[in-house]
């Protein structure tokens, strides 16, 4: 597997895993994201006006569909708008993967304008939380946000994506999400 950037594997992996839509509402730490999603045309972008409609989009979408639906919002000000669509998500088993865009690790000990402790944020109202340090363990990561939204009980779960992580290259390899089956009858055909 070449090398690329690890914005470019996420999208890799969502493209993989026949992701059509990702919701939002972008910052500027978004944009490196928004410049490669360009190279995916399977991958639509719907902008919104603020945080809580694209969460409470990509909330219709997930129940309606019964498939993990992909939010993206924008650091702690996004993440702190969309913050009561998560929790009416996550009471209503909605499979969510949110993705939330960070200026970078080098910044933690700032205390910037912008920043805040994301994953203690959003662990009240999601089912896993969590955020990429490295760039080799990005697609795993989404691999198992997207498990684990899309495993019953179904819920939202939190990706924070530093961008200074993002846009360091790796070579992992995008492959599709396996899913654990949840059925509790076996289906007819293959008992045949």
């Amino acid at each position: 597997m070449d090398s690329r950037p690890a914005r470019a594997a996420f999208l890799e992996q969502l493209a993989v895993d026949g992701v059509p839509y990702m919701f939002g509402n972008p910052g500027t730490v978004e944009q490196g994201f928004l410049d490669e999603l360009r190279h995916f045309p399977g991958i639509e972008y719907v902008l919104t006006l603020q945080e809580a409609v694209a969460v409470g989009m990509a909330d219709g979408y997930a129940r309606a569909t019964r498939r993990p639906a992909v939010v993206q919002l924008h650091s702690g000000v996004g993440l702190g708008n969309g913050i009561g669509m998560l929790y009416q998500a996550k009471r209503g088993h909605a499979p969510l993967v949110v993705l939330v865009g960070e200026a970078g690790l080098r910044y933690d000990a700032m205390e910037a304008q912008m920043a805040a402790d994301l994953v203690a944020m959003a662990e009240p109202v999601t089912k896993w939380a969590t955020r990429v340090v490295d760039p080799d363990s990005t697609l795993r990561v989404l691999r198992r946000a997207f498990k684990v939204a899309g495993t019953p009980p179904y819920g939202p779960v939190l990706v924070v994506l530093p961008a200074d992580v993002m846009d360091r290259p790796t070579r992992e390899e995008a492959v599709p999400v396996s899913y654990p089956d949840t059925a509790s009858a076996p289906d007819p055909q293959s008992l045949a």
